[in-house]
């Protein structure tokens, strides 16, 4: 199956529609358009991802992290560091262990 690419005032339109009569599900049956896809476009207009919804983005990189997002992962790395020397230490404990409970094996 082919894929089709529709343009930015047709997938507008659709969604503007759908937005008065207040279902997306419904506009996108008439239109012979999976409902999935209508919502995505109405969430990616309602976040102004036009470059997205158009199908440029990988010609154009909107995105600019802020501070915030810095932060956020900054969070998100120290967590993941605390979690890999927790698993690393639960590791070490359990060779130990399979080493003094069955001393014939070879364990690196």
């Amino acid at each position: 199956m082919e894929r089709k690419r529709y343009d930015l005032n047709f997938k507008k339109k659709v969604v503007s529609k759908g937005h008065e009569i207040g279902n997306m599900t419904a506009v996108a049956r008439q239109h012979d358009l999976d409902p999935k896809m209508v919502l995505r476009w109405a969430r990616e207009l309602k976040r102004k991802d036009l470059d997205e919804l158009d199908g440029d983005a990988l010609k154009h990189a909107s995105f600019v992290p802020t501070a915030s997002d810095y932060a956020a992962l900054e969070k998100e790395h120290e967590k993941l560091k605390k979690l890999y020397a927790e698993q690393a230490l639960e590791r070490e404990i359990l060779r130990d262990l399979l080493k003094k409970t069955n001393p014939h094996l070879r364990i690196k």
